[in-house]
């Protein structure tokens, strides 16, 4: 498999920068795809209840190379992991980005349970639980007549949210399991050395 890949790597390299910039973000695309696939029911039948998800989000440079990671823990011990980079980017939407993929992750299970989404980003918690209603109200305008930022990510997000999700702030760097693996996954992706990602069996 290296060998493999240092081949792709050498022909990739024979391309002009923005033919190799391109075929880099289908590749991380359809990696990230196929971590969202929703997880099989565990080995009773039965699907095991989501504990808690966290999201995190990091960017060399802001703006830069960046990279999100989003951790589901379930009642069962089991983990899923996810993440995914972009090659020129924000924090701020690398944080919304992690969030983005946990919910689209959770609507692709079928789990209609309330669940706990924890983010160390009080940018994403704040936005999403209290400043985008008054937005959307503005025609995307913050309260000063500019335009929001990053609004194509918060309607992706705003699509996506429900009474079922509770949003929680999480200091980062405050030595808590989860943040501190988001923060890992995000920062390895963000340097381009994506990590191992504990990811269970998908739904055929």
């Amino acid at each position: 498999m290296t060998k493999l890949l240092d081949m792709a790597i050498a022909a990739l390299n024979q391309l002009p920068e923005a033919d190799q910039e391109a075929i880099a973000r289908l590749i991380l695309q359809a990696i990230a795809t196929r971590q969202r696939q929703p997880p099989l029911a565990n080995a009773s039948g039965a699907k095991s209840q989501i504990q808690a998800i966290y999201t995190d989000g990091a960017c060399a440079g802001n703006p830069g190379p960046g990279g999100w990671g989003t951790v589901i823990y379930f009642t069962d011990g089991t983990i899923h992991e996810m993440g995914g980079a972009e090659l020129h980017t924000t924090n701020n939407r690398m944080e919304m980005q992690a969030a983005i993929a946990a919910l689209q992750w959770l609507k692709q299970t079928g789990i209609d349970e309330p669940v706990v989404l924890y983010t160390d980003s009080e940018y994403v918690k704040n936005g999403i639980t209290k400043w985008i209603q008054g937005w959307k109200k503005k025609n995307w305008k913050t309260s000063t007549g500019k335009p929001v930022l990053n609004q194509d990510l918060w309607e992706a997000l705003d699509a996506l949210n429900s009474q079922q999700v509770e949003w929680r702030y999480v200091r980062g760097h405050s030595g808590n399991t989860g943040n501190d693996r988001c923060d890992e996954i995000a920062r390895a992706f963000s340097m381009g050395k994506p990590p191992q990602l504990r990811q269970q069996p998908t739904l055929g």
